[in-house]
């Protein structure tokens, strides 16, 4: 007897004191459904919410959760275990705690590969794309690649020694404006930090210009393109016509990889193959008391290395800066002609020339990106710029004719102009 009343004695002490204990490590707590607090140091008998005989929930705790193993509780003389310590798991604390739309893909220097954001589209979101689809248009504007073809003045076809010709009008230019061109593309993303690209772009431009003598009789258009010992008093002429077109074609195959990557600045690098064409034709036609026609053409075709460097930073919201710079080395062939004839002469200058060139490829670009919410889409508005160099132009060839001097054929041709781009990313 006394036994059983010393028993109960140690389970009531037990379950007060290892209650206080329990609440000291957790707060006042609200009552699920009720909107008071708990009072400290509850009973397990005679408390409102839960009935006789069931273990006591902690807050954190779901319906059903386990408890503490028997081995921690002692029967009390109401018939209960005195369970007291809710096997709850642990809470992080908040410095832990992963925000909703946290980007997981930012690592810092170099790339961590943790998962990308869903954007609640079930894991399609800008991040976790496999695919890279973009159209690009372009306005460019061919430079230093213009071709002075006549020019109207005053005085004999054939002048005297040291007696220049007076020129009255404007001279006739074929120089380019801004013109279309394409480029398309895809890329196959391997992973965080790596992706194959495939890309097209095509420019072709070209421009027609017209030269008269003007309204005095005694004037007459003379050439700038014939070649200057075929000159006769029948080239007398009233009117020039010109055409000059420049094309290009460039495809590119290159591995793209990231060395910086954080969620405001990724850069990486540039290397694969480039192959290149390149066009120039002039046709320049006069009519007067005959005719005459001058054609030229120069082709370039080459096959080499490129390398380059891109970068993108974000400027606020889903506002994207980017920079894009890279360099080709083009083993390749430049072959030339140049044609002249007349009403009464088809063929009165025929020649050409062809020789193996190493021409490199200079592009920089630079522009503004807006991304869609979930960086599937985004579009792109920015500024280009290329320089060939080592190139043989169509007003150099035409003066290495007239003068019998092939040495030293070399320029640079550049192109500006703007760009617009739309890109798909699945």
């Amino acid at each position: 007897m006394k036994t059983r009343f010393f028993v109960s004695l140690a389970a009531v002490a037990v379950i007060c004191f290892g209650g206080q204990s329990l609440n000291a490590q957790y707060p006042s707590q609200m009552a699920p459904g009720y909107g008071y607090q708990v009072p400290n140091g509850m009973m397990p008998m005679g408390q409102p919410v839960m009935p006789m005989g069931q273990p006591m929930m902690m807050p954190g705790m779901l319906p059903g959760a386990p408890v503490a193993p028997a081995a921690f509780a002692q029967p009390s003389p109401f018939g209960a275990p005195a369970a007291f310590i809710p096997a709850t798991p642990a809470m992080a604390p908040p410095s832990q705690v992963i925000p909703a739309g946290f980007h997981g893909d930012c690592g810092g220097k170099g790339c961590s590969g943790k998962g990308c954001d869903s954007c609640s589209k079930g894991g399609k979101g800008g991040a976790c794309h496999q695919w890279e689809f973009y159209g690009e248009f372009l306005y460019l504007r061919p430079r230093d690649a213009e071709v002075a073809y006549a020019v109207p003045f005053d005085g004999p076809i054939v002048p005297p020694a040291n007696n220049p010709r007076v020129q009255v009008g404007t001279v006739g230019v074929l120089d380019m404006d801004y013109q279309p061109g394409f480029r398309v593309g895809v890329n196959k993303i391997v992973d965080d930090c790596t992706r194959v690209s495939v890309e097209y772009t095509m420019f072709d431009g070209g421009t027609n210009d017209r030269t008269v003598r003007g309204g005095n009789a005694a004037y007459v258009v003379h050439s700038l393109v014939s070649h200057p010992s075929t000159a006769t008093a029948a080239q007398d002429f009233v009117q020039a016509d010109g055409r000059y077109d420049l094309t290009f074609d460039i495809i590119d195959t290159d591995i793209r990889k990231l060395f910086y990557n954080d969620c405001d600045l990724k850069i990486g690098w540039v290397l694969g193959v480039r192959a290149a064409q390149q066009k120039q034709q002039l046709g320049v036609n006069f009519a007067g008391t005959g005719t005459e026609t001058v054609a030229t053409d120069i082709a370039f075709n080459g096959l080499g290395l490129k390398f380059g460097l891109d970068g993108e930073a974000t400027i606020g919201g889903q506002w994207l800066a980017y920079a894009n710079m890279s360099g080709s080395v083009l083993p390749g062939v430049i072959s030339a002609s140049f044609d002249q004839g007349q009403s009464y002469d088809p063929v009165v200058v025929d020649t050409g020339w062809k020789a193996g060139r190493i021409v490199t490829v200079w592009d920089l670009e630079l522009g503004i990106s807006r991304v869609s919410r979930c960086g599937n889409y985004r579009v792109n508005a920015g500024y280009m710029f290329a320089a060939w160099t080592n190139m043989v132009q169509t007003d150099e060839w035409i003066d290495a004719v007239h003068t019998n001097n092939f040495v030293d054929m070399s320029s640079t041709m550049t192109f500006d102009g703007l760009v617009a781009r739309f890109e798909a990313r699945y």
